[in-house]
């Protein structure tokens, strides 16, 4: 009888891991060379001594992990981070505040509320982005939660003159160009697969802060365990003419250890490893 074929899928950790010890790579050339780094550059009328300044502040502190682009950068590492943004693990999934429901953003595939997720709390990623039109690359000023990064506050960033920002269709006021974003990473205990959870709206931020806060407070009574969550919804009325708001929220039905996670459920038979028992939903 042959041995079965051990596959392996990195965890977010590893490649959390693999980009950070690339940007502090390409941190201690830019050093050497004397330069500034930048954030993805934006389009014209950008104000780039601030973009400088502040990106330089996100990746300043020594544990903070900072999504920027030197310009000594190796050109495939740059075509990387046009296609594969460094704050995405696995597959991007968002939230359709209208349908209630989450979906895969690569292909709007639904993904049920039967699901169970592996929460790397640890591994998310906030901070602000600013999209400069269509068919150009948004700018970031992003650091790791976990690591005590703070971004900084809406007036120390570039853009503060309201005459020149677009007027929004939905509210007839001008929009702010920055806005405030996350980076929640899950990992699907069924198949193993990662999705990167988008939050930018502030209702979907709010489901990922209540998340972290139960990840916080569960540190001491769970040491060295990732919460295990299905997906929920909540939301309220708010009423004439919009009706009831969907909110995403991330149920905790369970926890499971943060080096079981390294290997997928489907993966723990064929390796003969225990697979962890959960509470069940009630």
């Amino acid at each position: 009888m042959t041995n079965p074929v051990r596959k392996h899928i990195p965890t977010s950790a590893q490649v959390l891991k693999e980009q950070k010890e690339r940007a502090d790579r390409e941190r201690e050339t830019r050093l050497a060379a004397g330069r500034k780094v930048v954030a993805q550059q934006p389009a014209a009328k950008q104000p780039q001594d601030e973009i400088e300044r502040l990106t330089n502040q996100a990746v300043a502190p020594a544990k903070a992990t900072s999504v920027a682009v030197p310009d000594t950068q190796d050109p495939r590492d740059q075509y990387l981070d046009r296609v594969a943004p460094a704050t995405i693990v696995g597959r991007p999934m968002k939230f359709d505040t209208k349908e209630g429901r989450y979906v895969a953003r690569d292909n709007d595939e639904e993904i049920g509320r039967d699901v169970s997720f592996i929460a790397h709390c640890d591994q998310t990623a906030i901070g602000s982005r600013r999209f400069h039109g269509k068919g150009e690359q948004p700018s970031y000023i992003v650091g790791m939660w976990y690591d005590g990064y703070v971004p900084p506050e809406r007036d120390d960033l570039p853009d503060r003159d309201e005459s020149t920002w677009e007027i929004s269709e939905l509210t007839g006021r001008p929009d702010d160009p920055w806005k405030e974003i996350n980076w929640l990473v899950l990992q699907r205990m069924d198949t193993g697969e990662f999705f990167t959870f988008e939050a930018s709206a502030p209702t979907h931020i709010s489901g990922v802060g209540a998340l972290l806060r139960h990840y916080r407070r569960s540190e001491k009574r769970y040491p060295g365990r990732y919460p295990v969550v299905r997906l929920g919804l909540s939301g309220w009325d708010k009423g004439p003419p919009v009706g009831w708001v969907h909110k995403p929220q991330f149920i905790v039905v369970g926890h499971t250890a943060k080096d079981d996670a390294t290997v997928p459920a489907t993966l723990q038979e064929d390796l003969n490893d225990e697979i962890p028992d959960f509470p069940k939903k009630k």
